[in-house]
């Protein structure tokens, strides 16, 4: 929720000082520079929008481990099943610390279970004596 706020903030700030830079020249407040403003207006919140989503969306809401099958409730787009413990592999791709963004540690993690092969932001430890190690690629402290 961090990182998402951080970019909000950021569309909010860059829109805000083109506003004042907008407003601050000789043609500033006439009609066709309102309708310029508001046009920008809706662009910025398109784009906060589009990444709250994208930012979000790699994070799941939940895994749920149970005997047979690993299941993965996405934010967004429903439930991902994977192979129960044993079958699954997971292969950690990049680790980060913990930070202002997150306050607790997270690695980007794919998970392969036979022909499904899905990567996802997940707290660190989560999949710890669930599935068979991986290959780690990078890690960022």
């Amino acid at each position: 929720m961090r990182l998402t706020l951080g970019y909000v903030v950021g569309i909010a700030s860059v829109y805000g000082a083109l506003v004042v830079l907008s407003r601050s020249t000789a043609t500033g407040s006439t009609p066709g520079a309102t309708v310029d403003l508001l046009f920008a207006l809706g662009l910025a919140a398109l784009l906060a929008g589009v990444g709250a989503v994208l930012a979000l969306g790699a994070a799941p809401r939940a895994v749920l481990v149970g005997a047979e099958e690993t299941v993965v409730l996405g934010r967004f787009r429903g439930r991902h099943v994977f192979p129960g413990p044993g079958v699954l592999t997971v292969v950690v791709h990049q680790r980060f610390a913990a930070g202002w963004l997150s306050p607790t540690a997270v690695a980007s993690v794919e998970l392969l279970g036979g022909a499904r092969r899905r990567t996802f932001m997940l707290d660190e430890g989560l999949l710890d004596g669930v599935a068979a190690p991986g290959p780690e690629t990078r890690s960022r402290d």
